[in-house]
C-alpha cells in the first residue's frame, strides 16, 4: 500500500504528522477548496471561519449520522493567503496547511499541498489520524475534480480502507 512519504515526528507525548499531495490545480484553487465552507465540505468538514490572525477556524466532521457530531472548535494562528494556513483544533492539535505552486513548464497548473499537524495523544491516535488525512487529501482531489464524497455512505464505503490504511501506518511507525 502506497503511504506516499508521509513522516512522523515523535517527541515525547506529541507527534507530529508530515503529508503532502500534488494537485493539477492552481494554488487558488486549492486555497479556496481549504477556506470556503461550500467546498471544504465536499472533502473534509462543514467549516466556520474567519479569515483573520486570531479568527474562528471550526470544524464539524460530517463522516457520522447527521446532528450527532459537534463543532470542534479552533482559531487561525498565522494566515498568507493563498499559501499559509495555520490553525488550532481541539481535537487534531495544531494544523498548518502550505500551498507551494509547481513549474511545470507552462503546462496545467500544480499546486504541492503540504500538511503539518501537531498533534497530542496516545500513540494509537497516529496511525489513525495519519489514514483519515490520506482519505481525505485523496477526496480532496476529488472535490476539485467537481466530485463530492457521499457522507452517508462514508462508514460502509470507507471503513475497510480506513482500517487497512492505519495498519499500514501502524506497521510503518518506528516502536
Amino acid at each position: 500500500m502506497e503511504l506516499l512519504g508521509d513522516a512522523v515526528l515523535h517527541g515525547g507525548e506529541r507527534s507530529t504528522l508530515r503529508l503532502a499531495r500534488e494537485y493539477p490545480y492552481s494554488v487558488a484553487a486549492v486555497w479556496t477548496a481549504l477556506t470556503t465552507p461550500a467546498i471544504t465540505r465536499l472533502w473534509w468538514a462543514d467549516l466556520r471561519a474567519d479569515l483573520r490572525p486570531g479568527g474562528e477556524f471550526s470544524l464539524e466532521w460530517l463522516t457520522g449520522p447527521p446532528g450527532e457530531l459537534e463543532w470542534w472548535s479552533g482559531e487561525i494562528t498565522q494566515i498568507d493567503a493563498p499559501r499559509l494556513l495555520e490553525h488550532t483544533n481541539s481535537e487534531h492539535g495544531l494544523l498548518r496547511w502550505e500551498l507551494e505552486p509547481l513549474d511545470v513548464g507552462g503546462l496545467r497548473a500544480r499546486t504541492r499541498l503540504h500538511l503539518t499537524n501537531d498533534l497530542e495523544g496516545q500513540d494509537d491516535w497516529v496511525p489513525m489520524s495519519l489514514a483519515a488525512w490520506h482519505l481525505h487529501l485523496e477526496q480532496l482531489h476529488v472535490a476539485l475534480d467537481g466530485g463530492s464524497v457521499d457522507w452517508s455512505a462514508w462508514g460502509t464505503a470507507t471503513n475497510l480502507r480506513l482500517r487497512d490504511l492505519r495498519a499500514a501506518y501502524a506497521a510503518h511507525l518506528p516502536g
